[in-house]
């Protein structure tokens, strides 16, 4: 007798231990089917702290990572147009002895700026046809070119040109850093969207409440340095404006989707003032915080 109610007591429990492994897998079925929308739930927790969202991009992209390997600039400045040329510590400084007229008045936007970019295009600058009109900042008057990498540019402030602008919207100097020629490595690959990007900022501290996110923009970062070259991935370069009014300028990894060190304190190049998008593009030659 005690062998057989031990016996209907074990089939009893092995009943019960069975209905709940199928209740497990039916749960996990479910979830499956309907998985819980956290994005969304992000989104919606940001609105509530007050955060300002621009039109967030859920399409998955991809791109290679890409070594860059460091050029000599030996016989591409004694023969520049119009101007003196200096070079310390990589920076290339340039003067122009005389001033590029631009007209400035009225609605400020990249055509603004076409005789520069010619300028710059036609190689009158050091690797000029390399680069690519980036962003304006009026407050500053800085014209910024980024280098062209990919199908990306380099947005990490290691290879830019910054345009002074006087008084009379004529550029008068320029400073200049070169990263080097480009290299792409190995296949494309899948990157996470600007809405992952935004959220994971968000998620880890890094967006206060009642901030602004002027902008999302997919960019290259040097994320390696070794001896004779370095190589770059890709980072989703996002700008916000704090609620204090500083403009931040923070990275994520666009890969891996990690939050970058190297943030920035926007004090010398922000945003480019337009009056009809909010689709801004921006560039990093900053103050490091």
């Amino acid at each position: 007798m005690d062998f057989k109610r031990s016996a209907v007591v074990l089939i009893v429990c092995f009943f019960i231990l069975d209905l709940f492994l199928f209740g497990l897998v039916w749960q996990k079925r479910s979830d499956v089917k309907n998985p819980l929308n956290t994005s969304i739930n992000v989104i919606d927790q940001m609105k509530l702290d007050g955060i300002t969202l621009p039109t967030l991009n859920a399409t998955v992209e991809a791109v290679p990572i890409i070594q860059v390997t460091p050029e000599s600039t030996d016989g591409k400045l004694s023969s520049l147009p119009n101007q003196v040329v200096t070079l310390e510590k990589n920076i290339i400084n340039g003067q122009f002895v005389t001033p590029i007229q631009l007209d400035l008045s009225g609605s400020v936007s990249a055509d603004s700026f076409a005789d520069l970019t010619k300028i710059v295009e036609n190689n009158q600058v050091a690797f000029g046809d390399q680069y690519t009109w980036s962003s304006y900042n009026p407050t500053t008057r800085k014209v910024i070119y980024t280098q062209k990498a990919d199908k990306l540019t380099i947005m990490d402030g290691s290879s830019q040109i910054i345009f002074t602008i006087n008084a009379n919207d004529q550029v008068v100097s320029y400073e200049q850093t070169y990263a080097g020629s480009v290299q792409v490595l190995g296949k494309e690959r899948e990157l996470i969207t600007a809405q992952k990007a935004v959220e994971i900022l968000y998620l880890a501290g890094r967006i206060s409440s009642k901030a602004t996110v002027q902008s999302v923009k997919l960019s290259y970062y040097q994320s390696l340095v070794l001896k004779d070259f370095s190589i770059y991935s890709p980072a989703w370069y996002i700008e916000i404006r704090q609620a204090d009014g500083q403009l931040i300028a923070r990275r994520v990894d666009a890969i891996h989707g990690t939050v970058l060190a190297n943030e920035t304190l926007e004090t010398t190049n922000t945003q480019m003032q337009r009056t009809t998008t909010n689709n801004t593009t921006t560039t990093q030659s900053v103050q490091q915080q």
